[in-house]
C-alpha cells in the first residue's frame, strides 16, 4: 500500500533461465499509470544505454531499477499503479520476448493515511518495493 509521498521502487530483473546465450537484450518501459489512466513519468530511471544488454549467458541476470514518488493525484484516482515492462532478445537466431507487470496498491481514503491531516503532502522518509521479473 502505497500513499502520497512514498517513493516506490519498481525493482525489474532480467534473467536467463534458457541453456543459450542472449544476445542484444533489450528492456522496454512499455507503460506506467495510475487508476484514472494517467500516463505517469518515473521519477528516476536507467539512461537509455543500461536498457540495452550485449550479452547474457546462461543463468546470468541484470536488474535495472526505475522509483517514482506517489501524488496526491494518484492517491485521489485509488486503486493501483501499473507499472508494465518488456524484454526483446535473441536467442540461437530468433527473437524472444516476454512482458510482466508491477502493481501497487494505493491508500483509497484519507483516513487510512498513517499520519495527521496537517502533515498531508509532506514527503516522507518510507520506501515501497515492488520487484518485478522479466524472465527471456
Amino acid at each position: 500500500m502505497a500513499i502520497p509521498g512514498d517513493t516506490v521502487i519498481f525493482t525489474a530483473w532480467i534473467i536467463n533461465r534458457s541453456a543459450s546465450h542472449l544476445r542484444d537484450v533489450t528492456l522496454v518501459p512499455r507503460s506506467f499509470t495510475n487508476e484514472g489512466m494517467e500516463v505517469l513519468r518515473y521519477t528516476s530511471e536507467p539512461v537509455e544505454r543500461d536498457l540495452r544488454i550485449r550479452l547474457l549467458a546462461p543463468g546470468q541476470s541484470v536488474m535495472r531499477s526505475f522509483s517514482y514518488l506517489v501524488t496526491e493525484a494518484d492517491h485521489i484516482h485509488g486503486g493501483s499503479l501499473v507499472s508494465a515492462m518488456q524484454v526483446h532478445a535473441t536467442c540461437r537466431g530468433q527473437v524472444v520476448s516476454d512482458e510482466n507487470d508491477a502493481i501497487v496498491s494505493l491508500s483509497g481514503a484519507r483516513k487510512d493515511w498513517p499520519f495527521p491531516a496537517d502533515r498531508a503532502g509532506q514527503p516522507l522518509k518510507r520506501r515501497k518495493n515492488a520487484e518485478q521479473s522479466v524472465p527471456a
